[in-house]
């Protein structure tokens, strides 16, 4: 089971130590609030998603090269007489891109102050995240054969609400909010299954709520 959380929880402990490529800690900047401090915000943020979280990500097998998503059984009813039921068991589901998934949307907000703390706030984009499965399928016409096909999932749109407690001196960030705005899926699958209309998007939308059920933080 895979979630986001579990890249923020790893990103944010780690803001108070800086990225390994930058030469000035996280820990050290000053934030100015503000208009001006967005440029020190958008800052903030491209430390965590672009130096921090790749390498922390990929250090976990839970998430690197792939994450997976447990087996389910669904099925699509049949809506025409010359067709059954279809019977669907999903297989090998694999998540890619967890690394590298979550950059910054546009600019951040200007940073502010709660009970003394400096917090920065941002909307995230969920981008390059891609999930596959191997599906076992039967009934999508009237002989009860089962077919192998494939099906790919990938984030066509999305928005994330992140908020942030900058560390003091050497103390350690805390991530204040992480709220999955919108998430659109992009489903396709394999042309050696043959669906009419309504039933190919009642098979696309099972697939897509149950991916969306693991990502729930």
């Amino acid at each position: 089971m895979w979630t986001f959380c579990v890249i923020m929880l790893a990103s944010a402990s780690y803001v108070s130590k800086g990225s390994p490529s930058s030469s000035t800690p996280a820990f050290r900047m000053l934030f100015d609030l503000s208009p001006a401090g967005i440029s020190d915000a958008n800052t903030f943020v491209d430390n965590i998603f672009k130096d921090n979280q790749p390498p922390r990500a990929r250090g976990s097998p839970r998430l690197y090269p792939y994450a997976t998503i447990g087996d389910f059984i669904f099925t699509v009813p049949k809506n025409r007489i010359t067709n059954r039921d279809l019977t669907v068991n999903m297989t090998h589901g694999e998540v890619r891109g967890l690394d590298t998934a979550l950059r910054r949307k546009g600019d951040c907000e200007v940073p502010f102050f709660h009970d003394g703390r400096t917090v920065v706030s941002c909307d995230l984009v969920i981008q390059g995240l891609n999930i596959t499965f191997t599906s076992l399928v039967k009934g999508d016409s009237l002989m009860a054969i089962w077919k192998t096909i494939w099906v790919n999932v990938d984030v066509a749109d999305s928005n994330v609400h992140f908020e942030a407690i900058t560390p003091v001196g050497p103390g350690i960030g805390i991530l204040r909010a992480f709220h999955i705005v919108d998430i659109t899926l992009d489903v396709t699958y394999d042309n050696n299954l043959s669906l009419n209309k309504g039933r190919s998007e009642k098979f696309k939308e099972e697939i897509a709520t149950k991916v969306l059920k693991e990502n729930a933080p």
